[in-house]
């Protein structure tokens, strides 16, 4: 990948990412308000380029809005996020939560034994109402 203005920007950028991850437009915008103007192909390319070298984790949602998370070099190779069906909001699952880190170790062991696979990496996406808008569904404004 080729050091140009435009990456070395995004690669600054990147770690300042908002909860959920980068969409395109987001990154556009970043670019744009730091004095760098570039189109879209060509931040598309350079995430998806950084998600191949591993960089980056890009995950689509149920919107179909395609997101770009930095990916932890310190992390387990096994991640979990969820995406409220209402709102559509984005939750890490991956950082405080014992027990999703748990059950993604024993998924990912049961992927190695079953498959042969040697140290798989995981994305686990969970669909469901977030804790705000359940509330709200329970008790909608009359």
């Amino acid at each position: 990948m080729r050091a140009t203005r435009a990456v070395q920007a995004l690669l600054s950028l990147l770690p300042m990412q908002p909860q959920g991850g980068w969409t395109e437009p987001q990154v556009e915008v970043a670019l744009l308000q730091q004095g760098i103007s570039v189109n879209r192909v060509t931040v598309y390319r350079a995430l998806d380029r950084l998600a191949q070298a591993g960089l980056l984790q890009r995950t689509v949602d149920a919107q179909r809005i395609t997101r770009y998370l930095v990916v932890d070099a310190a992390a387990p190779s096994a991640s979990a996020h969820m995406e409220c069906t209402a709102c559509h909001q984005h939750i890490a699952l991956d950082q405080g939560f014992e027990a999703v880190q748990a059950a993604l170790h024993a998924l990912r062991a049961a992927v190695e034994q079953s498959t042969g696979v040697h140290s798989p990496t995981l994305d686990v996406a969970v669909q469901g109402e977030c804790a705000q808008c359940a509330i709200d569904a329970k008790h909608p404004l009359s």
